[in-house]
């Protein structure tokens, strides 16, 4: 008997598929009641009674029933057994086999599945949006799978997320995590996400031996910012080698054509502004569809509160801009918010810009020799308004060391001669910050220690964006304004007569830029020498002028001495130096407005009691942030900016400065177009929609549901063994009575 149940699934295990065919070994359960029966077979002796002839007539007319009915439970009980053994093997119907595996067998697969979750899969349709359709599927596709398969689960996303990484075999708890997928306000990185799954795929089949086949399944609307990437070598050498270890297949979930209107750009005039100040906001909006969007509704919010509400003729394809004014009257951080109206794509109906008002800006002007700096306050604030909208301050080269820096928004430092680590370090941190520095060089410049102090890496930073060289001999130079192309030198297009051109200048230090497009020249001489150079420096602006701002630096070769140049006493100096300034100050704007998945930092002020950040995103959700550094200021980072919006920091508890950020979607993902999928790899397996995927795995479900059907007829058969045991007991009883 035992034999013959062994040899019995054997061959049942290779005529039938199963899942994990290791549990039909619980069928040996079925001989437990097999030997119950026979061990509990009674011999009897027989010894001659009279009296009992009466009773055995009566057992002999219903032993061949009751034997019947023994053997009838018996054979129920040994079913019940046997197919709860079937039920644990979880077997595959022939019917569908083919649908749900490939390959014919089942439950030793590992599947990744990837779904996109860049923001052109919001595109709504109307049924949903294209990562509702993408959740969706995949969680059809975990359920239709086998019992015994590993699930491993990633977010095409920039960085790509790696939610499940080591495989997981429950498919109800995977499905459900799916269900519960956010996708990102950005874009995606195929290069980085496909080295993900890679390294997903080789640590699974080092760690899981079983799961001899793999399987990568795409869920995505083929956007071409995404896979576009395709055409480069080293996205093709990763898909190749990919394909060597699993089957890639994609599921398409976009379409081709789709309207959207974003807007693609909200900016500020100015780098700061001030209190009662007018202030013009830029704003641009973008047609990415192939339909013309007549008298298309845009609205202007500050604070929550409309301030502006227009129509913009937007053409298919094209651009159409427009430009408030607005005065801020309360200081503080203030966002301004611009909308358009709704279309199937609503991320980058909105975008955010967080402005820094302040009653006046603070600046620093230290100067290296008496007057050195006094004309460059008098062109900041040359007391012609009644509200002051620049406080300068004149102080001496120790300020440096004294001052706290973070309290002023940008530093002058006029013919200082020479720096020590402590004031380049101090100097550097106020950059990190955002602030702003310019250098008006002179006589007393020392060009050796400021290239060793300040054009050198000073702790991986690089303060001075060109080596100083020797001045040039004494002559007559004139400024070139390179077109005006600059934003330093463009107010004075088509105002020759301001008197840029005709500045004269005798002597100055020969700049030579470092290399590098963070470096730019904003204003030459004719000899096409550096005269103003700009460069971004951390997160704030350092700006070089070549010259004198004063007319304290001379040439004492001659006789008399030759001053270096009149500009602080050419008209053109006083715009020249406050639009130096501007582009000085607008750190402090890149500093609260940055894009997603961008790091947004924020500094915290030393003594505080409280030097944690309480930050609040878009969502509303709050978390308790470290600051760190030491010295007068420290740091705090967050990463997390997976979502477009508003996030608000207060720094030194509940009732402390409010820092708020403005992180906005990168646009070049509102673009629909989507890359022709015969450009794919030959390696994935392309051309399925959700429809036909839907279809695929349709049957696959019938298939991985066969365990639960045959738990029912278990419990079933359970329910009969009962009721024919009650009542084959009941119609023994009876019989007993009558004989």
């Amino acid at each position: 008997m035992n034999m013959i149940s062994v040899t019995g699934m054997a061959l049942l295990s290779a005529f039938w598929p199963f899942a994990s065919g290791v549990m039909l070994w619980w069928g040996l359960a079925a001989l437990i009641p097999l030997a119950i029966h026979f061990l509990s077979r009674r011999r009897y002796d027989e010894v001659p009674w009279a009296a009992m002839k009466f009773l055995l007539t009566a057992i002999r007319k219903n032993a061949r029933r009751w034997r019947l009915e023994q053997l009838a439970l018996l054979a129920l009980r040994v079913l019940i057994l046997l197919l709860l053994a079937v039920a644990l093997a979880d077997p595959i119907w022939p019917l569908f086999g083919a649908a749900a595996s490939p390959s014919g067998s089942a439950g030793d697969a590992h599947v990744v599945v990837v779904i996109d979750a860049s923001f052109s899969m919001d595109y709504r349709h109307a049924d949903g949006t294209r990562f509702d359709a993408a959740r969706q599927l995949a969680g059809e596709l975990v359920k239709s799978r086998f019992q015994g398969d590993g699930f491993s689960l990633i977010l095409l996303a920039a960085p790509p997320v790696v939610v499940v990484g080591d495989p997981v075999f429950d498919r109800e708890d995977l499905a459900a995590e799916i269900a519960e997928l956010q996708r990102t306000d950005g874009g995606a990185d195929l290069a980085a996400t496909l080295a993900e799954i890679e390294r997903v795929v080789d640590r699974t089949a080092r760690r899981e031996p079983r799961l001899l086949r793999r399987r990568v399944c795409f869920f995505t609307d083929l956007g071409l910012t995404t896979w576009g990437a395709v055409s480069e070598a080293a996205v093709q050498g990763a898909v190749a080698r990919l394909a060597d270890k699993a089957d890639l297949q994609l599921v398409d979930l976009g379409e081709a054509g789709g309207q959207n209107v974003a807007v693609t750009r909200v900016v500020a005039a100015e780098g700061i502004v001030t209190v009662g100040t007018p202030t013009r906001i830029d704003i641009e909006v973008e047609n990415l569809g192939d339909a013309d969007r007549p008298r298309h509704g845009v609205e202007v919010l500050v604070g929550g509160q409309r301030i502006s509400q227009e129509q913009l003729d937007v053409p298919a394809g094209g651009r159409a801009t427009t430009a408030i004014v607005h005065r801020f009257q309360i200081p503080g951080e203030q966002i301004v918010e611009v909308l358009t109206a709704s279309d199937p794509l609503e991320v980058d109906n909105h975008r955010w810009l967080s402005l820094s008002v302040r009653p006046a800006l603070e600046v620093l002007c230290v100067e290296g020799k008496s007057g050195a700096a006094r004309h460059v306050a008098l062109a900041l604030e040359p007391g012609t308004s009644q509200q002051s909208q620049v406080r300068p301050s004149v102080q001496s080269e120790i300020a440096l060391l004294e001052e706290d820096l973070s309290r002023y928004d940008c530093l002058f430092l006029c013919n200082v001669r020479r720096f020590g680590r402590d004031e380049a370090g101090l100097l550097r941190q106020f950059l990190e910050q955002g602030g702003g520095v310019v250098m008006c060089l002179g006589d007393q410049v020392q060009a050796q220690n400021y290239n060793s102090i300040l054009g050198a890496a000073t702790g991986g930073l690089q303060i001075l964006p060109a080596h100083l060289g020797d001045p040039v001999p004494l002559g007559e130079y004139f400024f070139d304004p390179l077109e005006y192309r600059h934003p330093i030198v463009e107010p004075f297009r088509g105002h020759e007569r301001a008197g840029l051109l005709t500045t004269p200048i005798w002597k100055y230090v020969k700049l030579e830029p470092f290399p590098g497009d963070d470096v730019r020249t904003a204003l030459a001489f004719e000899n096409q020498d550096p005269a103003v150079l700009e460069a971004s420096v951390g997160r704030g602006h350092v700006i070089v002028l070549a010259t004198d701002a004063a007319s304290t630096s001379v040439d004492a070769t001659t006789d008399p001495p030759t001053p270096w140049s009149a500009l602080a006493a050419w008209p053109s100096f006083p715009p020249l130096v406050q639009q130096m300034l501007r582009s000085a100050v607008r750190g402090r704007v890149q500093l609260r407005n940055a894009m997603v998945g961008d790091v947004l930092r924020g500094a915290v002020p030393g003594g505080l009691a409280d030097a944690s950040v309480v930050l609040t995103d878009p969502a509303g959700r709050s978390q308790r942030l470290s600051a760190e550094g030491t010295g007068s200021v420290s740091e705090w980072t967050f990463t997390d900016t997976a979502r477009s919006g508003v996030y608000t920091g207060v720094v030194g508890g509940t009732e402390g400065t409010v820092q708020r950020y403005a992180v906005n979607v990168d646009t070049r993902e509102s673009r629909l177009e989507r890359l022709d999928p015969e450009l794919l790899p030959r390696a994935i397996q392309r051309g399925a929609s959700d429809t036909a995927f839907r279809r695929t795995h349709a049957t696959a479900s019938h298939a991985s549901q066969s365990f639960r059907y045959l738990l029912a007829g278990v419990l079933l058969l359970l329910l009969s063994e009962t009721l024919l045991a009650w009542l084959f007991g009941r119609s023994a009883a009876h019989a007993a009575v009558v004989s």
